[in-house]
């Protein structure tokens, strides 16, 4: 499994719409490459600024080109790049627009834990 963060900013008084927005949409497709996987998405906000986090499997590539393809997802960006400061406002319309986006987009990982697989107590008689 792979993990990415995206962050962008919108324009002051925009928050409200864009809350009702990236809580609202349809959720994508899913890829039918049979090699990569969108496992989740999660979209935090903090004034201002949004935070999208991806989980997937595969391929960054063929995530990115799904991004670009998807209708739910198309709509939901061109909505949302009405409410961008000017600096973040991109085009996710094809493959290469979504790729700058990223490129721009995604934040530094500097960790990533995750918890052992649980394991069955070992069963202990009764005494």
């Amino acid at each position: 499994m792979e993990r990415m963060a995206i962050i962008f900013r919108i324009r002051p008084g925009t928050e409200d719409r864009v809350r009702e927005l990236l809580t609202n949409y349809e959720p994508p497709q899913q890829i039918t490459d049979g090699e990569t996987r969108l496992l989740s998405t999660s979209v935090f906000m903090k004034g201002r600024l949004v935070v999208r986090v991806i989980e997937y499997e595969g391929r960054l590539g063929a995530l990115i080109r799904h991004v670009s393809q998807d209708p739910s997802i198309q709509r939901v960006e061109r909505e949302l790049d009405h409410y961008l400061v000017e600096e973040d406002r991109r085009d996710m319309s094809d493959p290469e627009g979504a790729r700058e986006f990223f490129r721009r987009a995604t934040m530094e990982t500097l960790t990533t834990r995750i918890a052992p697989e649980r394991r069955p107590s070992p069963q202990v008689p009764p005494t």
